[in-house]
C-alpha cells in the first residue's frame, strides 16, 4: 500500500472523495502544515535548557563552542 497526499481544489473534494471511495482507497486527513513547524522548534523546557547553558547556569563556564563543551562531556 502507498500513502500520497493530493491537494485538491475546493470545488472538486467532493467529487474526487467519492472516485477515490469507489475505488476503494482510504481517506485520513493529512497533518496540518503549522503542526509540522512547531515540531522542529523546540520545547520550553529545552529552549531554557538551551539558554542557561549559554549564560554557564548549571555549568563551570559558559558554552561558546558546542563541539568543545561536547568533548568535555
Amino acid at each position: 500500500m502507498e500513502t500520497l497526499v493530493i491537494n485538491i481544489p475546493d470545488k472538486k473534494i467532493a467529487l474526487v472523495k467519492e472516485l477515490l471511495k469507489e475505488l476503494g482507497v482510504s481517506i485520513s486527513e493529512a497533518p496540518k502544515a503549522s503542526t509540522q513547524k512547531k515540531t522542529n522548534a523546540p520545547n520550553k523546557l529545552t529552549a531554557k535548557t538551551i539558554e542557561d547553558a549559554h549564560k554557564g547556569i548549571g555549568l563551570s563556564e559558559p558554552v561558546e563552542n558546542i563541539r568543545d563543551f561536547i568533548k568535555s562531556l
